[in-house]
Parts: structure tokens; C-alpha cells; sequence
């Protein structure tokens, strides 16, 4: 790698800090947050990357993540080959690499805290929303559960399914890329916020080997792109579209963008869409209730049909034979990742909209 110019490469390292500072202040006036960043300027980067990126049928953060992936394996493999042929150089080879890691890492912080980071410290959606979202009863969770599972059982009725039973999509899976829009477009007439297109969903082409890290689906805010895992579940697949849409949005935390994404399904013209997020719902809160009643639990289940109890199982089961060392890394950097950007509960918190699900419930 060409050396910085001192200058250059100060001033870039110096992101870094400030980047941390700016975010940590941020913290303290999410109302100046919401309203001239999340609202305000925020929309103004996201659609102007979304008319640079938004027209291309692939995924342009697929393509710079591979891409960088490789330049920072060259780069360090080429600075433990100078260390070993240049013995008299080790300590300025030593030091140049790490200045210009700090280099590169100030500046891809700084600019992720700049195009989208600061969404983290908006507004909670409960105050967004208008939702009283407060502790809840196990009562409260188990007629919850009991709304969403008559929702799954009649919707699931005129659901195709395949020979095994589980739910299986009309219509090539690359059709929920291209009408996911029309969910937000319903949603926005209750929820003005939700407004705008930010550019078509993209498929990525390696979601096979991405099964191996247990990610759906992820968005990029360098290029505003929301990018779908295409190997996961029919059942999931619409929800899991939705919910990286709503990262496009603005909102960046996990439980907020579940249950944006819920209301994105439930609202679609499409009745795939509207099941997908009624199991999402389901599911999410069949998680809670088991840990906080499993006799109710265990009844309530067994309430459920078989079509959806099926969906449920390959679902789980889809995961399970991806599951290994990747997956429990990548979990750890996700979590480590969740709570450097101040959501405390870290993996955990995506598990949160069942708050937002029940505040909805008694509404």
C-alpha cells in the first residue's frame, strides 16, 4: 500500500476519535436527532445513493465487500512477507501498517456514523409511533399469541405449500424484491414516516455461503442497499425483505426495524407478504412466552395448524444445518457491533418487538 502523506493520513486517523465523540454526544439530544438527521439530512444522503445505486440489478455492496475483503487479506499478507524480507525495516513496517489500518478505519467510521450510524440515536418508535410501550404481563403476551396464531392459521389456509407441507412461494422468489415497495406505500398513509423509495432490494448472489453466518439479510449504508439472503425460507423471505427496507429508512435498530417491517407485511396487497409477517409476529413472541410461561406456551402451541406448525419447524431446521463456528463467530461481532452503538441488550434486542407488538395489541 502507497504510504499517506503525513497530513493526510493524520487527519484521517483523527476520525476515529471523532467519530466515538460524535456519536456519544449524539446520545443526549435524540430529539435534535430526529428531527434535522433522521429526518432531515439523513433523506437527503439516502436518496441521493439511492439514485446512484437504486438502478442496478445487483448488489454493489455484495461486489466493494468482497472486494475489500480481498485488498485487506493482500495488504496483510503482503506486510508479513516485507517483515520477514526487509529484517532491518520491521519496526517502520510494523508502524506504517498500523497507522494505516487506524487510517482506514477512522475513515469507514466516521462515514458510517455520517451516511447512517447516527439513526441509532433517534427518537425510540414507541415515541415515533405513538405506542405505550411498557412491562407486560404473561397474560398479555399469551392473547397476543393467541391474535397472532388465529391470524396464522386462517391466512395460512390459502397459502400454497409444496409436497412436504411447507409453505412455498407462487411466484419466482426475485418477485418479493420487486413488490416489497408496495407494503410501505400503505403503510406510510398510517405512518408518514415510512415514506419514499430508496431503490429496489437486491439478492446477493452468494446467500449460500452467507447461510453459513446465519445472516438474512443486511443493509449497506455506503450505497443505501437493502441485501436479501434468496436461500432463506419462502415463509421468511418477504418479512426479512421488509426489515432491511426499513433500515433503509432510517431506522436502525434491530427491534424497531422487526416490527416496521411487521406492519410493512401485514399492510401488502400480497397475502404471501401478509403471512410472512404474522409468522414473524408469531414467532417472536412464541420466543418470549416460553421463556417467561412455558405451561401457556406449551397449550398454545399445540393451537396452532400443522401447515403453520411445518413452516416453524423447516424453518428452524433450514438453520440448524448451517449452524457451526461461522455462525457463533459472526453472532459475536453482530452482538459486540449492537451494543457499541448503545443497544444495550445487544442480540438480544431483536426479541424487543414483542414490546412493540403488544403496545400495538392494546392499542
Amino acid at each position: 500500500m502507497k504510504k499517506f502523506s503525513f497530513n493526510k493520513q493524520s487527519f484521517l486517523i483523527l476520525l476515529l476519535p471523532l467519530g466515538i465523540i460524535l456519536s456519544q454526544i449524539s446520545t443526549i439530544f435524540p430529539n435534535y436527532i430526529e428531527t434535522f438527521y433522521s429526518s432531515f439530512l439523513y433523506k437527503i444522503i439516502a436518496n441521493i445513493l439511492s439514485l446512484i445505486t437504486g438502478f442496478l440489478p445487483f448488489s454493489l455492496a455484495e461486489i466493494i465487500i468482497v472486494s475489500f475483503s480481498a485488498f485487506i487479506l493482500w495488504y496483510v499478507l503482503k506486510t508479513i512477507f516485507n517483515l520477514f524480507k526487509g529484517k532491518n525495516r520491521r519496526l517502520e513496517i510494523s508502524k506504517n501498517f498500523i497507522l494505516n489500518i487506524l487510517a482506514i478505519t477512522g475513515l469507514v467510521y466516521f462515514s458510517f456514523q455520517l451516511l447512517w450510524g447516527f439513526n441509532y440515536q433517534r427518537l425510540t418508535l414507541d415515541k415515533v409511533f405513538q405506542l405505550n410501550v411498557r412491562t407486560s404481563s404473561s397474560k398479555e403476551l399469551a392473547d397476543l399469541c393467541k391474535v397472532l396464531i388465529n391470524n396464522s392459521n386462517t391466512i395460512r389456509a390459502r397459502i400454497k405449500e409444496n409436497q412436504y407441507g411447507v409453505m412455498e412461494l407462487p411466484y419466482n422468489k426475485k418477485h418479493i424484491l420487486k413488490t416489497a415497495q408496495l407494503g410501505y406505500d400503505n403503510a406510510s398513509i398510517k405512518y408518514p414516516k415510512l415514506k419514499g423509495n430508496y431503490g429496489t432490494p437486491k439478492g446477493i448472489l452468494l446467500s449460500i455461503p452467507m447461510c453459513y453466518t446465519g445472516i438474512t439479510g443486511f443493509y449497506f449504508p455506503f450505497t443505501n442497499e437493502a441485501n436479501i439472503n434468496m436461500a432463506e425460507p419462502d415463509s421468511f423471505l418477504p418479512f426479512t425483505t421488509a426489515h432491511e427496507m426499513a433500515h433503509q429508512r432510517g431506522f436502525a435498530k434491530e427491534d424497531e426495524a422487526n416490527y416496521i417491517a411487521y406492519i410493512a407485511c401485514i399492510k401488502h396487497p400480497d397475502i404471501n407478504f401478509q403471512y410472512s409477517g404474522v409468522l414473524s409476529a408469531l414467532s417472536y413472541s412464541f420466543n418470549a412466552l416460553r421463556k417467561s410461561d412455558t405451561e401457556k406456551y406449551n397449550a398454545l402451541i399445540s393451537t396452532c395448524s400443522m401447515a403453520v406448525l411445518n413452516d416453524l419447524k423447516y424453518n428452524q431446521d433450514f438453520w440448524n444445518q448451517y449452524s457451526g463456528p461461522i455462525e457463533k463467530i459472526n453472532d459475536k461481532i453482530n452482538d459486540t457491533y449492537l451494543k457499541s452503538q448503545n443497544q444495550g441488550l445487544g442480540t438480544k434486542s431483536y426479541g424487543a418487538m414483542v414490546d412493540l407488538l403488544l403496545a400495538e395489541y392494546r392499542k
